[in-house]
C-alpha cells in the first residue's frame, strides 16, 4: 500500500519485540504490503536494531524530566523508528518533515491522547541537531 502502512508494520513487529523478543514477524500483517514497502519496513526494523544504543541515547538528550525507560512502549518505538529513519536510511534535508509527519499520526492512531505532541517536541529538537 505505502510507506506509511509499512512503518506501521515495522512499528508493530519492534512492539511486539519488545514484549517477547523472540518475535521475528507478526503473523500474516506484512503479507499485505508490496515487496518494495516489506523491504523497507525490514530496513527500519534492522536501522532500529543495529543502532538501538546510539538511537536511545539521542531520544535520552532530548527528553525534558524523563527517562527512557519511563516511556511507554508505542511512544518509545515510534521515536526508534522515525529517528533510525532520519539518520541512517534516507536524504535527512527532504525527509526530515516527511518523518516527522508519519511519527504524528502513527502517535494519533497508537498512541496516547497527547503522545503525538510528546513525539513532535522530541523528534523536532533530536532531528535538528
Amino acid at each position: 500500500m505505502s510507506r506509511r502502512s509499512a512503518r506501521e508494520y515495522a512499528l508493530k513487529v519492534l512492539y511486539s519485540r519488545e514484549l517477547n523478543p523472540e518475535t521475528e514477524a507478526i503473523d500474516g500483517e506484512g503479507k499485505s504490503l508490496s515487496e518494495k514497502d516489506k523491504t523497507f519496513a525490514d530496513a527500519l526494523i534492522h536501522a532500529v536494531t543495529e543502532h538501538k544504543e546510539p538511537l536511545d541515547a539521542l531520544i535520552q538528550g532530548h527528553l525534558k524530566h524523563w527517562s527512557l525507560s519511563q516511556l511507554n512502549v508505542v511512544d518509545k518505538n515510534i521515536l526508534l523508528l522515525a529517528l533510525a529513519e532520519f539518520k541512517y536510511l534516507g536524504d535527512e534535508a527532504s525527509q526530515r518533515k516527511v518523518i516527522l509527519n508519519e511519527a504524528i499520526e502513527m502517535a494519533k492512531v497508537y498512541g496516547g491522547d497527547s503522545s503525538w505532541r510528546f513525539i513532535n517536541g522530541v523528534l523536532d529538537e533530536a532531528m535538528k541537531g
